[in-house]
């Protein structure tokens, strides 16, 4: 079968991606090794220099993987013909575990609050694995030491409703409404925090939408941020 160009250019973007996340990779690497002072000592400006150069490989990783992963969902998501039976609670338990060091290292309290049994869905575990370290990937980047993170399932009749909120920062309505643009829009943004947020936010969309369901943000600026992902029960497969 012939590919579209939609084909063609997803592969292309992908791959290019794929490219560029190696020199970044080293880039980051020997960054860390010089600040490390295993070369050799460092003055105070070079460490400063560093980390810089660090911070911003870190952030130029993120962005590639968050644009590899929406390129690479529609062939994951076509591999995976059917969706399973899974445990959310489980699921859940295992991501936030995932994060615990880090949010013991930022000083920020990490909670999981689920039902003492499982919740039961049918999905496509993968892509919501990701769908979930993302959320509190972005919670704990956004929130400041002392500040609290609580990752929450709950089963009603018809749906399984996922939420992550955190006391960070909170956004402003028109940050809101940039976050949320489509991912072609969101590659475009100026503010480079925010593009690497609404790029992120677009794939967890994307994730939420392969199992029919929606994706809610609340925020408010100063007072944090809740992210819900409302799943129905019986989507059906396609």
């Amino acid at each position: 079968m012939e590919k579209s160009a939609k084909d063609m250019y997803r592969e292309f973007v992908a791959h290019m991606v794929h490219d560029l996340k190696s020199p970044a990779i080293v880039i980051s690497g020997y960054a860390n090794r010089l600040r490390s002072g295993k070369i050799g000592n460092l003055t105070d400006d070079q460490r400063r220099a560093l980390d810089v150069i660090i911070e911003n490989s870190k952030r130029l990783e993120h962005d590639l993987h968050m644009i590899l992963d929406y390129f690479q969902s529609d062939r994951e998501a076509t591999s995976q013909m059917y969706p399973e039976r899974i445990d959310v609670c489980a699921l859940l338990k295992d991501q936030v575990e995932n994060y615990l060091v880090e949010a013991e290292e930022k000083g920020i309290s990490l909670e999981l609050r689920t039902p003492p049994g499982p919740i039961f869905l049918m999905a496509y575990e993968s892509q919501l694995a990701k769908a979930v370290l993302n959320l509190i990937d972005n919670a704990l980047n956004y929130t400041p030491s002392g500040g609290q993170v609580l990752v929450s399932a709950e089963s009603t009749e018809d749906f399984v409703i996922i939420s992550i909120k955190d006391t960070g920062r909170g956004f402003r309505q028109e940050d809101i409404e940039a976050i949320v643009r489509p991912f072609e829009e969101a590659m475009h943004l100026q503010d480079r925090e925010l593009r690497g947020f609404g790029l992120g936010l677009s794939n967890v969309k994307r994730y939420v939408e392969m199992h029919h369901g929606q994706l809610r943000l609340e925020s408010a600026e100063g007072v944090g941020s809740t992210f819900t992902l409302i799943l129905p029960k019986n989507h059906g497969s396609e």
